[in-house]
């Protein structure tokens, strides 16, 4: 499992050389300590970190808030505020940009893993939901897969296989394997019935896709992968394939 990439704001070296420490004993990836409003909008662009960890009083004429306005119209990122700030005002300020999180100074190493890790399982789930909503919403003749943060749009006739996996499905694309986040039964029901079959319990075919059906093995290769075929698909298999 990767870790945590954290990007931090703060223009005191003393301050900043004990998150650096208290970043290390956590055990999470510091991207790099910006002191200054290009330099953190450089890196967030460069680096697109899992979690901000903002000052709020920073030396010039921008304070951290402002900085937090600037980038939540420009980006997503799970904002957690580090500062010497405790009273009411300044925290309404911080409250209304929508952070995790707002520690104050001195702080526990313990509440910091704590905001950390619970800002990335927030943003996490905001993305799985997501996945989901666009997912169930996708026109018949198309599916989304995900890669890394990214949606990308696959057409069902370009599916060489699909495979069950547990509550899920690998579906393959030229070789590449996907994970989908959709039952294999529900997956079923979108696949063109005169174009996929299903040969095994565990797995659907492109009939164009087949590339060899080896009879004694009782089992074909398709997108670079063996496939078993059942005896229960398997009459249902060769009345679809056009042999000569």
């Amino acid at each position: 499992m990767r870790k945590i990439r954290v990007l931090a704001v703060e223009d005191d070296e003393l301050h900043a050389d004990v998150l650096r420490m208290v970043l290390d004993q956590l055990d999470y990836e510091l991207i790099n300590i910006a002191s200054t409003s290009g330099e953190v909008m450089s890196l967030l662009k460069a680096t697109k970190p899992d979690v901000l960890l903002m000052d709020i009083d920073l030396n010039g004429e921008e304070s951290g808030i402002d900085l937090v306005r600037k980038i939540n119209s420009l980006t997503d990122i799970p904002v957690i505020y580090l500062t010497s700030f405790k009273d009411d005002a300044v925290f309404r300020q911080a409250r209304e940009t929508m952070p995790e999180a707002y520690l104050t100074k001195p702080y526990e190493a313990e509440n910091l893993r704590a905001a950390i890790e619970l800002a990335v399982l927030k943003k996490q789930k905001e993305i799985n939901s997501l996945l989901k909503t666009v997912e169930s919403s996708a026109p018949a003749s198309t599916v989304f897969v995900k890669e890394g943060n990214t949606l990308v749009k696959v057409k069902l006739q370009e599916i060489a296989l699909v495979e069950a996996y547990d509550k899920y499905c690998f579906i393959y694309i030229k070789e590449k394997k996907h994970l989908l986040n959709l039952q294999f039964k529900s997956l079923c029901e979108h696949l063109p019935s005169d174009q996929f079959i299903q040969v095994h319990r565990s797995y659907i075919v492109n009939l164009e896709a087949i590339e060899k059906v080896r009879l004694p093995q009782n089992d074909l290769e398709v997108a670079g992968k063996i496939v078993p075929v059942s005896k229960t698909y398997r009459n249902l298999l060769f009345s679809q394939l056009k042999m000569l």
